[in-house]
């Protein structure tokens, strides 16, 4: 008797762990579930960037509320959602100018899925210096490269007269950043001894667009006038996954 009450109190305790191992499989399972559908909620970000009156704002507001919006300098991020046939993003427009770029870009770039790198198209030879600097720091920063996050170049404001196509604006700054790769790397080398970790491009090659490590596409946007042409833009947003 004494015999089979032993057999029987030691498949209940095998029982007993079996069950326990089934429920912990279960909650790890299901805290890992949870988890990845956190990340996959907030992995959700669109940046807008570009330098100060690139025309960042104004396709903010067309995007999010179809209208217009009084354009100024801003010191922080907007932010809104925005919801097409595929997903909810969360579009925000960082701060173009230097002293505040680098607080708002470091704060969003970790859940950013797209960069949109708004360019004035008007003033884009006279400023060519300083858009492809934002832009370097945009191509070479690490997080971006890792993600491969998609990028596009919005030609911005090409009812003006004296506007540059998207083909011209992309020869200018494939141009400008090959110069602009090499000055940066004989800086990093001169101070430290070692070579820029960061490549932009293959070496001894001249940059294209096409060497990146992410996907970089080119479009001709308006924003400014009563003929909006966002058509692109949207376009490129279904595409981000």
């Amino acid at each position: 008797m004494s015999l089979n009450v032993a057999k029987a109190q030691g498949n209940d305790y095998f029982l007993t762990r079996e069950l326990l191992v089934a429920l912990l499989v279960l909650l790890f399972t299901v805290v890992l579930f949870v988890l990845w559908k956190k990340s996959r909620k907030t992995n959700r970000d669109v940046l807008l960037v570009g330098l100060c009156d690139s025309g960042k704002t104004a396709l903010f507001s067309h995007l999010l509320y179809n209208k217009p919006v009084q354009s100024f300098t801003s010191q922080v991020e907007n932010t809104g959602e925005l919801r097409n046939k595929k997903n909810l993003l969360r579009l925000v427009d960082i701060p173009g100018h230097e002293r505040v770029f680098t607080k708002y870009w470091d704060a969003y770039k970790m859940n950013c899925k797209g960069v949109m790198f708004v360019v004035d198209s008007e003033t884009v030879q006279t400023d060519i210096c300083d858009v492809a600097e934002l832009l370097y720091r945009i191509l070479t920063d690490v997080t971006i490269q890792t993600n491969k996050t998609k990028i596009i170049i919005l030609c911005n404001k090409q009812d003006k007269v004296l506007a540059k196509g998207s083909e011209v604006i992309k020869t200018l700054l494939e141009k400008e950043l090959d110069t602009l790769r090499l000055t940066k790397s004989n800086q990093l080398e001169s101070i430290d001894g070692k070579k820029n970790k960061t490549l932009l491009g293959k070496k001894k090659k001249h940059f294209e667009f096409t060497h990146c490590q992410m996907a970089v596409e080119f479009a001709e946007v308006i924003s400014s006038s009563q003929d909006i042409v966002l058509e692109p833009i949207k376009d490129w947003l279904e595409g981000i996954q």
